[in-house]
C-alpha cells in the first residue's frame, strides 16, 4: 500500500510539472512576443523623433525665410513709396516746365511777329 500511495503523488506531481512546464512555455512565449513589440514601438519612436526632428529643421528654416522676405518686402514698399512721391514731384515739375515753355514761346511769338501787327497789336498769326 505504501508504494501504491507514493506512486499516484507522484503521477500528480508529475502531471503538475508538466502542466506548469507547458503553461512556462506559453508564457515565455508571450514574453517574446511582448518583447518583439516593445523592439517594434521602439524602433517605430526613434524613426518618428527622427522625423520630428527633421521636421522641426525644416520648420524653422522656412521661418527664418519668411522673415527675411517679409522684412524684404517691407524695404521694397518703403522704396516704392519714395519711388512714388519722387514720380510725382517729377511730374510737378515737368508741368511747370511745360508751363514756362509755353508761356515763353507766346513770349518769343509776340517779340517775332511783324512790325504791321505789332503797331496794330495784333497778336502772331
Amino acid at each position: 500500500m505504501v508504494v501504491h500511495a507514493i506512486a499516484p503523488d507522484t503521477s500528480e506531481l508529475l502531471e503538475r510539472l508538466e502542466r506548469q512546464a507547458a503553461e512556462s512555455g506559453r508564457l515565455e512565449e508571450r514574453v517574446e512576443s511582448l518583447e518583439n513589440a516593445l523592439r517594434v514601438e521602439r524602433e517605430a519612436r526613434r524613426r518618428l523623433a527622427a522625423t520630428l526632428k527633421r521636421e522641426r529643421a525644416a520648420a524653422e528654416a522656412l521661418h527664418q525665410r519668411a522673415e527675411q522676405a517679409e522684412a524684404v518686402s517691407a524695404a521694397q514698399a518703403e522704396e516704392l513709396g519714395r519711388l512714388r512721391e519722387g514720380m510725382a514731384m517729377a511730374e510737378q515739375q515737368l508741368q511747370t516746365a511745360w508751363t514756362q515753355c509755353a508761356e515763353v514761346e507766346h513770349q518769343l511769338a509776340m517779340k517775332c511777329r511783324p512790325l504791321w501787327r505789332k503797331v496794330l497789336r495784333r497778336p502772331p498769326g
